[in-house]
């Protein structure tokens, strides 16, 4: 009998135990490491590219039946962090080349067009202007991670050894690198703690009591990005589509608007910041209903934006957290998903370089639907001047294509009559270098290909 996707499930229950064995990793938590590999494979010979993923590739890959185990283990032995993560996903164009029956391919259409196609919809560069490296057609993705950089280079290096024995025609490595503040908490370059309004795809800390839910759950359902893989051996075989952007972040260009913004609203940097992105730089949000303070340090994910939905003085509603994420009501639904970016490039955060180029955030996220979440989000929220209200600009942040819109600002927390409309938006600090849609399949299918 096929498990429910529609509802929320805890790690210990009978629903995972039925599908964690033949599930990857990476899906519904996080493989946690602070340094990753993301290798892009383009075969040359079917039968040996099968036989390679079959005797090679399968008997490494982490699935979240061992991925929970290590999680469990590494409570009582912290030497656990320096095993290896692997996991193994599929372009439609690998599914192609491999010659898989028609009937075993999954039938997103985003999936099946590509990501190249389907760029213009989302407003990206044209392909021609994509990084080199990302203009070819991958056929596969391999993730490898680890806590200790040493320890991950070595295993790259023979995971390469092994694709160039099994004569694959091209090899790319994108190297990951996890950011931390001073609280331990992940940044991005623009220096802003990211990832605090992930789904919870377990509930086990919800149920714990160790998450506030108030008013917000972020327990989010299986079906935000389980999806039935028609290669798998049966009902409970699941995958999930995989989304791969490069995204170059321009800081030196993203400072000087907050400094420009701050100017304009005589306020202080760190508020002018906030109000575009919807958090101070430590996480903490502009909602509460007291005035936030960028000195507090908790991270703060229980709110909603019901009692805030006429001015938005408290939280501008352009802004990059409440763009992406509205909070309608009180819990996670779709087109929300899990993300599992990494950042790249060399750490600047905390020194007076402000980089142009050359760092950013390596953005994946695992989705159920691809032009129903991700592409939705990207199109008709981030990239849309009238979301979620007219007039409200692009998302500062990641949003593509019309500056000429205005954005709303506040030079007063919570204060409707202090109001300032910004012509043009703010905005394209992030510039898409390239990326590809994937499908991260069943252990099963991947045995039997």
């Amino acid at each position: 009998m096929p498990i429910q996707l529609n509802k929320s499930i805890n790690s210990s229950s009978t629903e995972f135990n039925l599908i964690a064995g033949d599930l990857q990793g990476n899906i519904l938590m996080p493989h946690a490491r602070n340094f990753a590999a993301q290798i892009f494979i383009k075969f040359k010979d079917s039968e040996k590219a099968k036989k390679l993923i079959q005797k090679k590739i399968v008997p490494k890959i982490t699935t979240a039946k061992q991925q929970k185990l290590n999680s469990i283990a590494f409570k009582t032995n912290k030497n656990l962090r320096y095993k290896r993560f692997l996991n193994f996903s599929l372009s439609k164009t690998g599914y192609d080349f491999l010659n898989v029956l028609s009937t075993k391919i999954p039938q997103d259409n985003s999936f099946k067009q590509g990501q190249k196609k389907m760029s213009p919809g989302l407003k990206d560069p044209a392909v021609n202007d994509w990084q080199i490296e990302f203009q070819t057609d991958w056929h596969a993705l391999l993730i490898i991670a680890n806590a200790s950089s040493k320890l991950l280079k070595n295993q790259v290096k023979k995971i390469r050894n092994i694709l160039n024995h099994a004569s694959v025609d091209v090899i790319y490595v994108e190297m990951g690198t996890g950011l931390k503040n001073s609280d331990n908490n992940h940044i991005e370059h623009f220096g802003y703690v990211d990832g605090i309004s992930q789904p919870h795809m377990f509930t086990d800390k919800i149920e714990a009591g160790k998450i506030s839910t108030n008013n917000w759950n972020p327990g989010g359902t299986l079906d935000l990005a389980l999806v039935s893989d028609p290669g798998g051996k049966d009902e409970n075989a699941f995958g999930s589509y995989f989304i791969f952007r490069k995204l170059e972040q321009n800081v030196k260009a993203f400072k000087e608007a907050e400094k420009q913004l701050a100017d304009i609203l005589d306020v202080s940097v760190d508020y002018a910041g906030a109000q575009m992105v919807g958090r101070f730089r430590n996480g903490v949000p502009l909602i509460p209903e007291t005035p936030p303070k960028p000195i507090q340090t908790k991270k703060f994910n229980d709110f909603n934006y019901d009692l805030e939905n006429s001015s938005a003085a408290k939280c501008p509603f352009g802004s990059h957290i409440r763009t992406t994420n509205p909070r309608s009501g009180k819990k996670i639904s779709s087109p929300q998903f899990p993300r599992r970016g990494i950042t790249y490039g060399k750490d600047s955060t905390n020194s007076s370089n402000n980089p142009e180029k050359d760092v950013g955030l390596l953005f994946m996220a695992h989705n159920r639907n691809i032009a129903s979440q991700f592409e939705f989000m990207q199109k008709s929220w981030a990239n849309n001047t009238n979301f979620p209200r007219q007039g409200s600009g692009i998302d500062p942040i990641i949003g593509q294509g019309n500056k000429s819109s205005e954005q709303t600002y506040f030079k007063k927390w919570g204060d409707e009559t202090s109001k300032i409309e910004i012509r043009p938006s703010l905005g394209h600090f992030v510039t898409m270098k390239g990326g590809e849609y994937f499908f991260t399949p069943s252990i099963s299918f991947l045995k039997r290909i």
